[in-house]
């Protein structure tokens, strides 16, 4: 009976469909990652690949979707969910920040990736209704920090822009 009932979960869940789907693009990626990035150098030791960060990060897409799966192995009523009531959720705000991001991968090899990313984060912030002053210090910060770690510890190669 147990059997029916766990195999009846996963029959009309999409969502559970989705998610092994979105593990098996990202495992796809993981394993085809060295032929995505050219020229990819082979004497290059893995912590300072090219491949480094985006094998990292699809790892952590893999596992995290199969501990969604594991906890998605039951049918979960909508009243009994934990996730926030998208309700009162601006569909301006989400749409302007989708375009604002189309523009920012757009821009990010044309101007470089510090410039393009203090620009985002301004127009974000602008968009967001954040006051100027907070909006300054969190682009500028924001902006140093995640260059840092991308570009200086994780090496990750975004080419280089007209600015920096």
């Amino acid at each position: 009976m147990s059997a029916q009932k766990s195999v009846a979960s996963w029959k009309g869940s999409w969502d559970k469909g989705l998610i092994a789907l979105c593990i098996l693009v990202s495992a796809a990626a993981w394993m085809a990652t060295p032929q995505l990035i050219t020229p990819y150098p082979l004497q290059a030791p893995w912590f300072e690949s090219a491949a480094f960060f985006p094998r990292v990060t699809l790892g952590v897409a893999c596992i995290a979707g199969l501990v969604e799966l594991y906890q998605r192995r039951r049918a979960v009523e909508v009243a009994d969910s934990d996730e926030l009531d998208s309700s009162s959720a601006s569909m301006l705000q989400a749409l302007g920040m989708l375009v604002l991001f189309g523009l920012y991968m757009l821009a990010v090899p044309w101007a470089g990736y510090l410039t393009s990313t203090v620009a985002f984060l301004m127009a974000s912030g602008a968009w967001l209704g954040l006051s100027w002053r907070a909006t300054l210090t969190l682009s500028l910060l924001l902006s140093l920090t995640m260059w840092w770690v991308f570009v200086k510890v994780l090496k990750v190669y975004f080419g280089h822009g007209w600015l920096i």
